[in-house]
């Protein structure tokens, strides 16, 4: 099941990467945070973007994920299907 094994690694990557893209919005937020308490100028537009861009980019994680752990029960039916017969 060499398929399966790509899929279940993929899996792994994007779950990786969605954890690495949490991590990136808690850094920005404190980030955030510490720039408006050293004064410094920061537009409200220009936080939402940013939020929005990092939420945007988890959402097609989690989209993918789900594709792939469709495709991945799909194949386990099929091979189960293929057993029985």
């Amino acid at each position: 099941m060499t398929v399966s094994n790509a899929l279940f690694n993929e899996a792994e990557v994007i779950k990786d990467t969605n954890s690495a893209l949490e991590d990136v919005q808690e850094t920005l937020a404190l980030a955030l945070a510490d720039s408006l308490k050293a004064g410094d100028h920061i537009t409200i537009p220009t936080v939402i973007g940013m939020l929005k861009d990092l939420e945007d980019m988890q959402l097609q994680y989690y989209d993918r994920l789900e594709d792939n752990e469709n495709v991945q029960g799909g194949l386990e039916n099929q091979a189960q299907a293929e057993q029985e017969e």
